[in-house]
């Protein structure tokens, strides 16, 4: 899956002091390109709200009640007028979850209440049954408090009106909890994105076909479709397309109507590489190179106007460093998502990690937290970009600053853990 095909692997130029290329762009004016020539979709659809989890929210939602819509004990114990905490009070009524009392009671009267019951009307606190003495039905309360205490306001939740959700909120277990408890049966979304997934190279084979002399197995785009998984995409794999510019623009014919384009390989400069070109011809080329390690051949366009092209390099590990560096947040916003930043963490390393200066690199590592308290890594070995083993023994990214020539054991580095790229339950 290498992405210099036929090319000569012998310069006879001297090794050089750092890994720069000057017609790289940094990561950061990378994002700033392809956010620049998004077009968000607009589209959206109403879905059921069993079946809303993952969808991304098409429009600001507004409390259309108080909840709670009554005032409603916190506690088990008994509602009275906390002008009369220091007499007797006679339990005259109880008000159950679900099971309101009424709303009078006489002078020097309290009613047994529930957690969660309605608060009747002549009661302004709550005393939770640890506090008082019961005898005869009769209450002395033993420990006094503030007045209002334990009892939760109509609409302390949220009130009529008021903001619930802004566009482009994922809703998970939080959201929908949260929709459902204001009454919604139902919720307009942005409908799936559609993502046209395809890997070029006459080397790759598929999983079910036997093993050609020269040939290997074709990861990519499982590697792609699982990274990318979500009820709020719809993938389309295309399949292993041929290394020839004619295959090439029968996919990319094929692909006209998807939202967003994803191929692996063919995006360097060798003999067989013939993204770059055909993507030329047919749409528009808007960067190629990112300072990066593994990942610089990334490419980005449009086939369509209204779509995004990401060409994506050939190993496997590069692959899932670009689709999670770039292919995420574009996908956040075509949904009008607020971009998330990929959580970073510090850690000691356990083992030296050599680098040299002039890209930002993303070391494959395992964390672990120590009896101390505090994080470590340590590398998962050989780096190169085809292992695709380093990403199932690694449980993180360890990022090198640009300028960064490695770094030593015992020091500290930037991680990134791989728990954050999956999408909250909540």
């Amino acid at each position: 899956m290498t992405d210099t095909k036929h090319t000569s692997q012998v310069t006879g130029k001297p090794a050089k002091k750092d890994d720069s290329d000057p017609n790289s762009i940094s990561i950061q004016a990378a994002k700033e390109i392809i956010a620049a020539r998004l077009l968000k979709i607009t589209d959206k659809e109403s879905v059921a709200m069993d079946t809303a989890y993952g969808r991304i929210l098409a429009c600001d939602v507004d409390s259309p009640i108080n909840v709670p819509s009554f005032r409603a004990s916190a506690m088990d114990g008994y509602a009275y007028r906390h002008a009369e905490r220091e007499n007797k009070l006679q339990i005259s009524a109880q008000s159950l979850a679900g099971h309101p009392s009424e709303d009078h009671a006489n002078a020097n009267e309290c009613h047994r209440i529930t957690t969660g019951a309605r608060v009747p009307d002549f009661a302004d606190t709550v005393v939770q049954q640890e506090n008082v003495s019961v005898n005869n039905n009769t209450i002395t309360i033993n420990q006094h408090s503030d007045i209002s205490h334990h009892v939760r306001a109509a609409g302390s939740d949220s009130t009529k009106g008021a903001s619930l959700m802004q566009r482009g909120q994922r809703l998970a277990a939080a959201q929908i909890a949260t929709l459902t408890s204001h009454g919604f049966t139902e919720v307009e979304v942005i409908r799936p994105i559609k993502i046209a997934v395809f890997s070029t190279g006459d080397e790759l084979a598929k999983p079910q076909d036997k093993l050609q002399r020269g040939h290997i197995y074709d990861a990519n785009r499982a590697l792609i479709s699982g990274i990318l998984k979500s009820p709020a995409v719809d993938i389309n794999d295309l399949g292993i397309v041929k290394d020839t510019p004619e295959a090439l623009q029968e996919v990319f014919t094929l692909s006209m109507d998807a939202d967003v384009v994803i191929s692996s390989g063919g995006v360097s400069v060798g003999d067989a590489d013939f993204v770059r070109p055909v993507l030329e011809q047919m749409g528009e080329l808007h960067m190629w190179k990112i300072a990066m390690k593994p990942g610089r051949p990334l490419t980005f366009g449009n086939l369509a106007k209204n779509n995004a092209y990401f060409g994506l390099p050939g190993n496997p590990v590069s692959a899932a460093i670009t689709c999670m560096v770039f292919v995420l947040p574009a996908l956040q916003l075509l949904t009008g998502q607020p971009v998330k930043e990929l959580p970073r963490i510090k850690a000691t390393l356990k083992t030296t990690l050599t680098k040299m200066p002039g890209r930002v690199e993303y070391q494959r590592g395992v964390l672990t937290l120590e009896e101390n308290g505090l994080w470590s890594v340590s590398t998962t070995g050989i780096q190169d970009s085809h292992v695709v083993t380093s990403l199932h023994h690694a449980n993180c990214f360890v990022e090198l600053a640009y300028e960064s020539a490695g770094a030593q054991a015992s020091e500290e580095v930037m991680v990134i853990p791989f728990a954050h790229f999956s999408e909250s339950l909540l």
